[in-house]
């Protein structure tokens, strides 16, 4: 859905978003609004439009504004004391290429309070600067560094549920910081500069209820068993890093623990096998993708409980032996059709199997084959109209 942007600058916005926040009666509900009489058409387009005139910002789309982030290139313009009533309603906030080089200022801060004596300021509560925010997006600015966050950044958002921060040049680690946002439903750090295991305090210490875990794009080699620990994952995408195996003893991922996933991306690896655990997986499961890696076999029993198998992404692998799939997938779900993959048994169930050497034999047989029968079709029509034209000529 298109969204009109905002043509008003950020101080505007700002400005805007505190004096309503400042002007709102959040005691008055409109259920407790009068309705002793039905109110006229012009009325009621009076009072829709004096509602949405004081209404509550609780989002702002601020993303795509680098120039007016210069020269700092950080959120000091968001931060300033006379907008903090704007920040204290924020749902939803976007900083999506803005050009950010730093998130310096976003921390624990003492309140700015001044007292008439000398008394200690360590006495004075913290100020929260987005205490109830659910959704922060801060990708694609490329010079966000690990260094760019303060070492109290995650204390300034205490509601925060989905965090986006696609295209930065967060790593070699997870920055500890953003570990510590235990509330975290969706994490998204695709294209960034990870590198080496992935955090193996996830699912155990940090991050336990995930519902969608997405770090494609960068050079992990290994991740942690506590990914198998998460009862409420849905999707974990793990594409295009630089896996060798995925744990599979004193722990498995994915595992039978991962009660509600529903799409495992691993493709673009360096995979050899899958675990055998993938086959413990519930039938929750509908989209498995492992194309792009270098498999050489499916793992047998992986029909068993993953009945609901709807996209199962198998292409350019070295699958080479002379049953693709094992027994089992085929009972349940038949032979994948070799052009379009779909099963025999459960046209639902679509297997690509493109660029492994058996397959493209196969392929290759196959439409030799159907060049052969439209050869001697075309042949056979040839053949009919010489008998037609010979019986027009007697």
């Amino acid at each position: 859905m298109f969204v009109k942007k905002d043509l008003r600058k950020i101080p505007q916005i700002l400005a805007d978003a505190s004096q309503r926040a400042a002007s709102s009666s959040p005691s008055l509900s409109d259920d407790e609004e009068e309705q002793d009489a039905p109110p006229t058409k012009k009325a009621k387009n009076n009072d829709y439009d004096n509602k949405n005139k004081n209404k509550i910002i609780t989002e702002m789309r601020l993303g795509r504004r680098a120039p007016e982030f210069l020269p700092a290139c950080n959120a000091s313009i968001l931060l300033q004391p006379k907008f903090r009533p704007a920040l204290d309603n924020l749902i939803q906030l976007s900083l999506y290429d803005c050009g950010l080089s730093s998130l310096a200022g976003i921390e624990l801060l003492q309140s700015a309070v001044t007292t008439t004596n000398d008394d200690d300021l360590s006495m004075i509560p913290p100020t929260t600067l987005f205490p109830k925010l659910e959704q922060l997006d801060i990708g694609r600015n490329p010079k966000l560094t690990n260094t760019s966050l303060p070492s109290s950044f995650h204390t300034q958002f205490p509601s925060l549920l989905e965090l986006w921060c696609d295209d930065c040049s967060l790593g070699p680690q997870i920055p500890n910081t953003l570990l510590q946002l235990n509330k975290l439903h969706v994490v998204r750090m695709t294209c960034n500069k990870l590198q080496g295991p992935l955090e193996h305090g996830i699912g155990i210490r940090y991050w336990n209820g995930l519902r969608v875990l997405a770090m494609d794009g960068n050079k992990l080699d290994g991740i942690g068993v506590g990914i198998g620990r998460l009862e409420y994952l849905e999707k974990l995408h793990l594409r295009q890093n630089k896996l060798t195996a995925l744990p599979d003893e004193k722990g498995s991922v994915p595992s039978e623990k991962n009660s509600s996933l529903t799409m495992l991306c691993l493709s673009s690896n360096l995979l050899t096998r899958l675990p055998k655990s993938i086959v413990d997986v519930a039938d929750t499961l509908t989209e498995l993708y492992v194309n792009g890696n270098q498999l050489e076999t499916v793992p047998e029993g992986l029909a068993k409980k993953c009945t609901m198998l709807q996209k199962f992404n198998l292409a350019h692998n070295n699958i080479d032996k002379e049953e693709l799939m094992p027994k089992d997938f085929v009972m349940r779900f038949g032979l994948p059709d070799v052009v379009t993959g779909r099963c025999t048994n459960d046209e639902q169930c679509v297997v690509r199997l493109e660029g492994n050497p058996l397959a493209e034999r196969r392929k290759k047989v196959y439409l030799e084959e159907e060049r052969a029968k439209a050869k001697a079709l075309e042949l056979e029509r040839a053949a009919l109209e010489m008998e037609v034209d010979s019986d027009d000529d007697e």
